[in-house]
């Protein structure tokens, strides 16, 4: 038994072709997510919703994946396939999105991992956003990056506008995005995303429009499919 990696919310530990992640403490609906929407084949979940077991022929952390074009689309429909389990099964949601907690499954699936960052949707489609976030802490919606005051409450779609970025984190690359993401951070949002995504060679395909409407500047008209 190995332990591949540790951060301060999970672990993932290997046994031959059988993996565990770890949490910090119990998620049940972190863990329901994974299983329930077959990010992980074979997967088990203990009494106490602290670990997860399950089959896999590979487990990387996102930062050490060779990703792909190819890839980018398989991240989108492995984390919405999560989110929207966790939303409209479970009425929670991530506040956001960052690279170091996104697991490669088989290099075909992902998963995200940060329990800290579930938060409950209540009855008007918004989370209670109460304590102040770093701009090292995940992709920030313009919603987010725009707070003035806390406590505050936000649409539940900024996680759309947040796995939008990493969408692009994924299709831009490091050195590209960390251009277009200190631009967005600074200035004008939405001139700032279309002049990054006007310069894609994926454009008029589905996942350009995919990412177009996960950071569409209203949250209410966000949505994470593909048509």
């Amino acid at each position: 038994m190995s332990e591949l990696y540790s951060n301060d919310n999970f672990k993932i530990i290997q046994k031959d072709q059988m993996f565990c992640i770890e949490f910090a403490y119990p998620s049940p609906i972190l863990c329901h997510s994974l299983v329930k929407t077959k990010i992980l084949k074979g997967a088990t979940i203990t009494d106490d919703y602290k670990q997860v077991v399950f089959k896999a022929y590979s487990v990387q952390m996102y930062n050490n994946f060779n990703l792909g074009i190819e890839f980018a689309a398989n991240l989108a429909g492995s984390l919405g396939a999560q989110l929207k389990y966790m939303a409209l099964d479970n009425g929670a949601v991530f506040c956001g999105y960052n690279t170091e907690n996104l697991i490669i499954i088989d290099d075909t699936k992902a998963a995200f991992l940060d329990a800290d960052l579930i938060y409950e949707i209540e009855e008007d489609e918004r989370i209670m956003i109460s304590k102040p976030f770093k701009v090292s802490d995940f992709f920030l919606s313009p919603e987010i990056k725009g707070l003035t005051k806390l406590p505050e409450r936000v649409h539940y779609k900024t996680a759309y506008f947040s796995l939008g970025l990493l969408l692009m984190h994924v299709v831009l690359g490091q050195e590209i995005f960390d251009s277009f993401y200190k631009e967005y951070l600074l200035g004008s949002e939405e001139l700032v995303v279309q002049k990054y995504m006007d310069t894609y060679t994926l454009r008029e395909t589905k996942f350009y429009w995919l990412i177009c409407r996960c950071l569409v500047q209203e949250p209410e008209k966000r949505s994470i499919l593909f048509i």
